[in-house]
């Protein structure tokens, strides 16, 4: 079979986004985030998809006081990872924004932080 015989693999926007996001959910620090004040759930992807190449940005959660480099690294490699696995397409870039999630406070006394 010549490559002009073989079909073509059309990779949609969607599930470049969902391949992104549960790779970024199954990193160690990330914290699941659901709605909110501001009703958008983390983590979340944008991914920009042209000529086979994909950008993603990928914003997530951690609970402070976690090392956001660290987090943020890994995210990066599984994101780029999963990607390039599951959806064939070249990973140019993943750009990771991280906020904080406040930890759970102690219900025996309120003031300290675990």
């Amino acid at each position: 079979m010549t490559d002009s015989e073989r079909g073509s693999l059309d990779v949609r926007q969607r599930a470049v986004t969902r391949i992104a996001e549960i790779a970024a959910g199954r990193v160690t620090g990330v914290e699941q985030v659901v709605g909110g004040i501001t009703a958008r759930s983390l983590p979340r992807v944008d991914a920009d998809i042209r000529n086979g190449r994909v950008r993603a940005t990928v914003e997530a959660a951690t609970r402070w006081p976690t090392p956001i480099a660290d987090v943020a690294s890994r995210i990066r490699v599984a994101v780029a990872e999963d990607l390039s696995q599951n959806s064939g397409l070249d990973v140019d870039s993943i750009d990771v924004r991280i906020h904080y999630v406040a930890p759970e406070r102690n219900t025996k006394n309120p003031r300290r932080v675990e």
